[in-house]
């Protein structure tokens, strides 16, 4: 052997080579692999950036949090991670994305996001910034050149004001919130690269949209990667959606272990995974009480008793900055969860038995889209339904293991099969108005139906059933959202009158909706609708009521009002009114006398058809 070559990692290389170029090289290669003379030689990705890092950055002090997290990163496509304050969850993403351009700096593009401009720099943005630039001074040739003024570390190495300069490969922070508004999220849409990585901090402070918007970012043939990390807060914004549970472990209501361990689950994305730290686990843990914690700048068992003492180890503030853990009990103030759609089916479509169906239109009405407000028209029907309790493919529901002897042979489903957002055109409300009314008129002209087949809200929009009477027919069928429960009963548990129960006529619609569903009633359910209905809680009012909150409320929490769920609710209040019945209202202990009954007075009169003095042929 050449005096000037040496062995490493099962391979020959220079002696001039120097060891940071040496483990980005073999982090090129995929970090290990068997060469043409059937020898392994590498010791995998984890390792070589682990002394990547060491080499670059001597000053990380790499854990067993840092190790998982590595692990977990290079791994999977999705990455969710759920972790108190101290928990080093953004230095770790910092130093893997580095890493990973300085190895593929001319076909990488990532992008950090935060909620504004002041905390991309108080967070991911600037802990970036710092360890490229304590990278640049160890190591001037390493690739990336930081343009401050545009939050911007590019590869392309001429002159800012060049002609022409690439700004594709590179890194880039952006904040999400512009203005108080949501609109950052389309800077990354439609990106072309060969590599893309997406890394968005404290995205408990964000609405569910800021994943919707990331659907464009993955695409075919493209080596993408999303990153959500931040403290829980709730399963229904953006970061407890990236971390939301597989269907196949129950998601967030099937109980997930949030025990004091740290933790890995699979998550509902494609190759999705969610990584727990909670603070009681902290590598500072490992040590015997009353030692130095060997890293300071993770939670310490100091700190989580001087937290307990100031806020209480039940308080919310203390399970989310502290423990690390989504808060307990929210599934129980949600008026429908996601897991319990899955659950019954009601996001499955429909497998009619026969063509007789009854359809109901839905219209939530909403003039140029005022306070984010949409203008929602929506197709129904109900009918009888091949078998409630299969899905599409014939498969058996997860709710059938819970009714194995349910002896019910009633199968009529509600679904949802068609929802329009009408187009306002600018003008002033009579005009709108009648856009509303001539897209509707015309839309059931398109599916074969009657005026007397749509429901809308008239609350506040009088105005609006005018001008459906006056341009088209008075037979459209209004429902006021403002108005008070009905005499119905609540459900076939629950005795009681809804006007007794429900403070509003709108909570008896939305919980109207929940029991349909858990009867497996309900299908065609979207995406988008489910994650409105989720997202609405409820409280206890004067009278001990039962209130949903309200849509004001719900739009300072999503970011928007929940008008789809709204229109669905309408459709369902229509087909009741046109005869579709809940099987959960209904007592079953009645229904199943009563059918018992029915069938006796079938066979007494059976009985009776045969005595000899009716049946002559006798």
């Amino acid at each position: 052997m050449p005096v000037d070559n040496f062995m490493r990692y099962g391979l020959q290389w220079p002696a001039s080579k120097h060891p940071v170029v040496m483990e980005l090289d073999m982090i090129q290669r995929g970090g290990r692999w068997t060469t043409k003379y059937g020898q392994t030689v590498g010791k995998g990705l984890v390792y070589h950036h682990k002394t990547a890092v060491k080499l670059i950055w001597p000053e990380v002090k790499q854990h067993r949090w840092f190790d998982l997290l590595l692990e977990q990163w290079l791994t999977h496509e999705y990455i969710g991670v759920l972790g108190p304050k101290n928990s080093g969850k953004t230095l770790c993403m910092a130093v893997f994305h580095l890493l990973d351009y300085y190895a593929f700096p001319f076909t990488t593009t990532a992008a950090f996001c935060s909620t504004t401009g002041e905390m991309l720099e108080q967070r991911i943005w600037g802990e970036v910034k710092k360890y490229h630039l304590l990278a640049k001074d160890r190591y001037d040739w390493l690739p990336g050149h930081l343009i401050e003024s545009r939050k911007r570390i590019v590869t392309d190495d001429r002159n800012e004001d060049a002609e022409g300069r690439d700004f594709r490969n590179g890194m880039m922070g952006i904040p999400l919130k512009k203005g108080g508004q949501l609109q950052g999220i389309a800077d990354i849409i439609g990106w072309k690269n060969k590599r893309k990585r997406l890394c968005a901090d404290e995205i408990q402070c964000l609405p569910k949209s800021v994943i919707d918007g990331t659907a464009n970012f993955f695409e075919p043939g493209a080596d993408c990667r999303f990153t959500g990390m931040g403290n829980p807060a709730d399963t229904t914004d953006a970061l407890g959606v990236i971390c939301e549970p597989h269907a196949s472990i129950g998601g967030w209501d099937g109980g997930i272990d949030q025990g004091p361990k740290t933790k890995v689950w699979k998550t509902r994305f494609t190759n999705g995974v969610c990584v727990q730290l909670p603070g009681d686990d902290s590598p500072n843990f490992d040590v015997p009480e009353g030692a130095d914690p060997p890293y300071p700048f993770l939670m310490t068992r100091r700190q989580m008793e001087k937290d307990a003492a100031i806020w209480g180890e039940n308080d919310w503030h203390y399970t989310m900055f502290n423990k690390g853990r989504m808060p307990r009990g929210q599934g129980s103030r949600r008026v429908i969860t996601r897991q319990s759609c899955i659950k019954h089916g009601a996001m499955n479509p429909p497998v009619w038995q026969d063509s007789q169906l009854t359809h109901v239109t839905a219209l939530d009405a909403a003039y140029r889209a005022v306070g984010g407000d949409r203008c929602v028209l929506m197709r129904m029907a109900f009918g009888k339904h091949v078998n409630p309790l299969m899905d599409a493919g014939g498969n058996a529901l997860m709710s059938l293991i819970d009714r194995r002897d349910d002896p019910r042979k009633d199968n009529i489903v509600f679904a949802l099969l068609d929802t329009l957002i009408i187009p306002i055109a600018a003008g002033d409300f009579a005009d709108c108005e009648e856009q509303i009314v001539m897209f509707c008129k015309k839309r059931h002209e398109e599916w074969g139906l009657g005026p007397e087949a749509l429901y809308l809200d008239a609350g506040m929009r009088m105005s609006l059933v005018t001008a459906f009477g006056r341009l088209w027919s008075p037979q459209v069928n209004t429902v006021d959202f403002g108005g008070k429960p009905t005499e119905r009963r609540v459900s076939g548990d629950i005795d009681v009158a809804c006007k007794d129960y429900y403070s509003k006529f709108v909570t008896e619609l939305w919980f109207s909706v929940a029991l349909a569903v858990e009867s497996d009633q309900v299908r065609g359910l979207t995406e988008e609708v489910v994650t409105e209905g989720c997202s609405r809680e409820w409280t206890l009012v004067g009278g001990n009521k039962i209130e949903v909150e309200t849509k004001r409320d719900m739009k300072q929490k999503t970011g928007r009002s929940p008008d789809l769920f709204d229109c669905f609710c309408i459709g369902l209040e229509g087909a009741r009114q046109k005869g579709f019945v809940i099987r959960r209202v209904l007592n079953p202990i009645f229904t199943k006398q009563n059918d018992a009954w029915k069938r006796e007075l079938k066979q007494r009169a059976e009985k009776l058809w045969r005595r000899p003095e009716l049946n002559p042929t006798v």
